[in-house]
């Protein structure tokens, strides 16, 4: 068993997680978890030295001859065994308990569920891995309050550590906040965002759902669609541009050094493991900011007096509560929170909360097993959704609506957001989806209406 234990070697105020980011080169394979709307503790990691990445492959015939075969291998089962002999200690004193100092970060995408349900494989168009997950040893942690903690995590049962990675270390530190206090990103002109269909094959998409949903097949799907865009700067220069105006609390950005980023500014949580102790925060509901206090006001009364909307997130929670019932202890399954409104920047949402006490020793596997892919990006059945979405987008979601976060093994920690408000970013090129919740009584024009306010943030 390893066990790997984080020291504090420095520390500094006045420089910000992403005047951080901008200063590491591509090739440092950063990733970021940012609490940008300083809700919590944010964590930039760099230079992994593990990485577990792949494509899901069908596992070929089906026994059920339905024609839809699970993948051939399980990710989540991947991670759980290439971490299997890690112990990840709690942060060092002074930092608090939920404070993140290292640990495996990365993404299941969306078509990770290949490995659990049955449902159609369609063409690829993300370039992105299905999933991928590496392990960083050293990073800055960033308190809500702005200090920057740098840790690095070694084995604290060896007989002894390498003492050069802890100077080299230093010394790029001190070379990050040199050119932290140098470097500027330029801003540039929001994208251009562009959709891949038409208004009008998405409204006969929506009319499909509510066909089926009024025969009975379902009660309700996420339908989405994609948007493209050129970029004229950098990924972590466009991040930092957008993070300006849409501060969230569960941000993140990932680049591989080879011309590929991601960029996700979700406010959504998909899990956070805290030991025994599960919680989930689905999001349901949408409506635009007002301009005025008062419109804005009225805009929020609207949403949460909003009957379709109240119905949409009930179904959601009830799916999340069976979700995690299939891992939870007996009895241990709690709605916080039906819904209530939370705003953003360009819109607000209902959000609801539900909590579960869970056997640790099932591991993360079978957990993810029984709650991916989220219950709010899916629909209700979860399968016969996961079915209808596959027929009606007829290409895969790639990252979007996936979940990306943070894995400590050992004492089974972790946090992962839902990739909702996600762009792809290859070689300049950007790509975007944005979708809504159809149920029988959506309005398709509206639904339509709605997909494109999600991606307003990007325009700001």
């Amino acid at each position: 068993m390893v066990r790997f234990h984080a020291r504090i070697l420095a520390t500094c105020t006045g420089i910000t997680p992403v005047q951080a980011l901008g200063a590491l080169p591509e090739s440092a394979q950063a990733v970021l978890l940012d609490s940008s709307n300083a809700d919590g503790w944010s964590l930039l990691a760099w230079r992994p030295d593990k990485i577990l990445q792949g494509n899901l492959q069908a596992a070929g015939e089906c026994a059920d001859n339905s024609g839809w075969p699970l993948a051939s291998e399980d990710p989540a089962q991947l991670l759980e065994d290439i971490t299997v002999d890690e112990y990840w200690c709690s942060p060092p004193e002074p930092l608090p308990a939920a404070a993140w100092v290292g640990g495996w970060l990365g993404w299941f995408g969306y078509e990770c569920g290949h490995a659990w349900e049955k449902y159609p494989w369609v063409k690829r168009v993300s370039t992105t891995p299905d999933y991928h997950f590496s392990r960083y040893r050293h990073a800055l942690a960033f308190s809500p309050q702005g200090q920057a903690y740098l840790c690095l995590s070694q084995d604290v049962d060896a007989k002894s550590n390498d003492s050069s990675e802890e100077q080299q270390l230093l010394l790029d530190f001190a070379k990050l906040q040199e050119k932290c206090r140098e470097g500027k990103y330029e801003a540039s002109q929001a994208p251009k965002l562009t959709p891949t269909i038409s208004e009008q094959m998405f409204i006969e998409q929506v009319s499909a759902l509510r066909d089926w949903i009024g025969q009975g097949e379902l009660f309700q799907a996420n339908l989405s669609h994609r948007m493209t865009a050129r970029l004229s700067n950098s990924p972590a220069g466009f991040y930092q541009q957008i993070r300006a105006a849409q501060e969230t609390s569960m941000s993140a950005f990932w680049q591989n050094g080879q011309g590929q980023a991601m960029l996700s500014w979700s406010p959504e949580r998909f899990l956070r493991v805290n030991g025994s102790q599960l919680q989930t925060r689905p999001i349901k509901g949408t409506i635009a900011r007002g301009i005025t206090p008062v419109d804005d006001a009225n805009a929020k009364q609207q949403l949460s007096s909003d009957q379709k909307e109240r119905a949409e997130l009930t179904m959601i929670v009830d799916m999340a509560r069976n979700d995690l019932g299939r891992v939870a202890k007996h009895g241990q399954v709690r709605v916080l929170s039906t819904g209530e409104v939370e705003s953003w920047p360009t819109l607000h949402h209902r959000t609801a909360t539900i909590e579960a006490q869970w056997d640790p020793s099932l591991g993360l596997a079978k957990l993810i097993a029984a709650t991916f892919p989220p219950a709010s990006v899916t629909g209700a059945p979860k399968v016969r959704a996961l079915r209808a979405i596959s027929e009606l987008e007829s290409e895969g979601r790639g990252p979007y609506c996936g979940c990306f976060g943070i894995w400590q093994p050992g004492i089974n920690r972790g946090d992962f957001s839902v990739l909702i408000r996600t762009a792809e970013i290859e070689h300049q090129q950007l790509s975007l989806r944005v979708g809504a919740g159809i149920v029988w009584d959506s309005n398709p024009q509206r639904e339509w209406e709605e997909t494109l306010l999600k991606a307003q943030y990007l325009q700001q």
